[in-house]
């Protein structure tokens, strides 16, 4: 576990320390939830886009990566593809987390 350290006004603190640590749980459950959907909605943009990859090389990113045709256009998907992938992971392990906080 870490610890986070919120700075907030006076009067603010003073209703948060009456409500106790529940209000932190139910603050980042909100803020996950409206995440989430934008989140979720950017990792589907982004497998749009592999899947036309997959569909233009007939193959997944790890096999094109694996033979790479050596031209510019080549090149330059290879690129983006890496990207794609780098960036879909990420979201994809991002999106699990913020199910986990909200329970969807």
């Amino acid at each position: 576990m870490i610890e986070v350290t919120v700075k907030v006004p006076r009067e603010i603190g003073e209703l948060i320390s009456e409500t106790g640590e529940a209000i932190y749980t139910e603050a980042l459950r909100e803020v996950a939830g409206k995440r989430l959907s934008h989140t979720q909605r950017r990792l589907d943009e982004l497998r749009q886009r592999v899947s036309e990859y997959e569909s233009k090389y007939g193959s997944s990113y790890q096999e094109f990566s694996r033979n790479v045709p050596d031209t510019a256009e080549g090149h330059e998907d290879w690129a983006e593809w890496s990207y794609l992938d780098k960036v879909s992971s990420a979201l994809s392990e991002k999106i699990g987390k913020m199910r986990i906080i909200t329970g969807k």
